[in-house]
């Protein structure tokens, strides 16, 4: 039977039913299996990636660590070669603390006040941070054996332009000198 007669008999009048809820059904499952997918990060996630919990309040801990994290990770890539990566950062790390805010209101007037959520831990109190915002990586500069190669130059700057969250037109790629020892 052609594929063409399969598809008439399907759309007969008898089939319609049986035809909306199999699609029904399909609709329903793809749902369900759409939840079991993982989420995808937002640009602003991706730029932050986990920091160690010394580069929590140090800007400069935070930009040596995505720097390492980032030449671990191009030094591994085919062409590349000796990797040496410097990536400035704007600011510093900023902290968010909870706040309880309260709003007293009267017949003439209304007055808005907050405290700090303080939370106590081993006798001493402390405000509830909730979190940390790292600082915004401006640029980076990459150096390697390879960056002669425009191909390898551009792998490189797709590369440190998805991890790091910034423009390829931040990205600087060039040929590292030759050392003395070769």
């Amino acid at each position: 039977m052609p594929l063409t007669d399969k598809l008439r008999e399907l759309f007969r009048e008898e089939n319609r039913v049986r035809l909306i809820v199999l699609l029904g059904i399909a609709g329903v499952a793809m749902i369900l299996l759409s939840g079991l997918l993982p989420k995808r990060q937002n640009k602003a996630q991706r730029a932050e990636p986990p920091p160690a919990a010394a580069a929590e309040s140090d800007p400069d801990a935070y930009r040596l660590l995505l720097e390492e994290r980032l030449t671990n990770l191009l030094s591994q890539m085919e062409g590349v070669g000796a990797v040496t990566v410097m990536i400035t950062v704007g600011g510093s790390a900023e902290q968010v603390y909870a706040e309880e805010i309260r709003d007293a209101r009267s017949e003439n007037s209304a007055q808005i006040s907050s405290a700090p959520v303080l939370t106590r831990s081993n006798g001493s109190e402390s405000a509830l941070l909730t979190e940390t915002r790292y600082p915004a990586v401006r640029g980076a500069a990459i150096l390697c054996t390879g960056g002669g190669h425009a191909a390898v130059r551009e792998r490189i700057t797709n590369a440190a332009a998805a991890l790091l969250g910034i423009s390829p037109t931040q990205i600087y790629v060039g040929q590292a000198a030759a050392s003395s020892a070769e």
